[in-house]
């Protein structure tokens, strides 16, 4: 299933577009403030118009870039936030090239085909050295109504499936807080990872 993103963010069918960044991420910072503050180079895959990425920036000294693969995400998120030290790019995470200390995960995963998580799990291992982090809030259960997705659901045991053999755990918990309608057991849950 090919989806046109940059389609979607021009006709307004953008639901995964809540107008802020996700209600947990400030906890994250705050309880997690050493990853985030110390990380020289920070990767947003997925950054949609740029909320999160933006709110990352706020303690983040170092280089923060946002990647989408639409061009329309792209432009709002340069539009939106004009004053922010935040590289903005257009492109394929599975193409991306570079090294970063922190990834930030949030939609990127359950949108893109399920058979594609390989790929997926791969461009991390390529993108995150030894020792670096990846820290994401993975929505676990869409809870579609006659859908199959985007976004596609994931269990954690899939997860731990997938970035196991690269990644040692290192914390996660439900969201305390989270956007209405994602609310419930077993909905969403924040992950950090460090990369063996």
């Amino acid at each position: 299933m090919s989806v046109d993103w940059s389609l979607r963010y021009q006709s307004g069918e953008t639901p995964w577009e809540k107008g802020e960044p996700h209600p947990e991420l400030p906890f994250l910072l705050s309880t997690h403030q050493g990853i985030f503050a110390s990380a020289g180079s920070v990767f947003i895959p997925g950054c949609g118009v740029g909320h999160d990425a933006a709110l990352i920036r706020s303690v983040n000294k170092g280089q923060v870039l946002g990647l989408d693969i639409a061009d329309e995400a792209i432009a709002r998120a340069t539009a939106r936030y004009p004053d922010l030290d935040i590289c903005w790019q257009a492109g394929d995470l599975f193409t991306w090239q570079g090294d970063y200390d922190l990834v930030f995960e949030h939609t990127c995963f359950c949108a893109i085909p399920v058979e594609r998580r390989s790929d997926y799990v791969e461009a991390m291992a390529r993108l995150i050295p030894s020792g670096g982090y990846f820290v994401g809030i993975f929505f676990l259960n869409p809870d579609h109504e006659g859908e199959e997705g985007p976004p596609f659901g994931v269990t954690v045991a899939e997860l731990d499936g997938h970035f196991s053999s690269n990644f040692v755990l290192e914390w996660s918990q439900a969201p305390q807080k989270t956007f209405e309608g994602r609310e419930g057991e077993g909905r969403e849950l924040s992950l950090i990872w460090r990369r063996k």
